[in-house]
């Protein structure tokens, strides 16, 4: 059995400098071991083409921040909104009020002429043609002021008994009528 000797190929890409079986010539002759034993070619390999790997992002979350913020602005859209139609309705209110002023100090004005008209000196005087008198001394009643948080009534006569209690009741029955006119 032979022993084959591996012998290295050089591949110099037409480089002669550096071919170590370059024998002078441009066409290298063939050695008689390598037309002896030619081995058939092989096919190529076909190279697969393969598509490099992007690193794709995962689709992230929503970050609480920006939820809170969006919920934010919505909140403070509607209050705007609502804020907006609040003012919307007092300035609607403010012109009725202004209106409802003007009728009011126009009838106020007609009001006090007329005031005047009924109390008026001497269209009062003209009422009474001369009947008027001053009160006489037995008709003004004094209150003494001199002793703090009482008052003493002069000539008020204090009845008892049956009649006194007929006249409390009946002053009671008179103050509620007058309570509720």
């Amino acid at each position: 059995m032979a022993v084959q000797q591996r012998t290295t190929a050089y591949r110099v890409n037409g480089s002669a400098a550096y071919a170590p079986a370059y024998t002078g010539g441009v066409i290298r002759a063939p050695h008689r071991q390598e037309e002896q034993h030619s081995v058939p070619k092989r096919a190529p390999r076909r190279q697969t083409i393969a598509r490099p790997q992007v690193a794709v992002r995962e689709a992230g979350h929503v970050a609480p921040f920006a939820i809170v913020g969006f919920l934010a602005v919505g909140v403070f859209a509607v209050l705007l909104l609502l804020s907006t139609l609040q003012l919307h309705v007092a300035s609607d209110n403010v012109v009725a009020l202004r209106n409802q002023l003007s009728t009011l100090r126009t009838e106020q004005a007609a009001l006090s002429a007329r005031y005047e008209q009924e109390f008026d000196l001497q269209h009062l005087q003209a009422a009474v043609e001369g009947t008027m008198i001053r009160p006489t001394p037995d008709q003004i009643t004094y209150i003494n002021m001199s002793r703090p948080d009482s008052v003493v009534l002069f000539n008020d006569v204090a009845t008892s008994g049956a009649a006194g209690a007929a006249k409390g009741a009946g002053n009671i029955f008179s103050s509620m009528v007058e309570y509720f006119r």
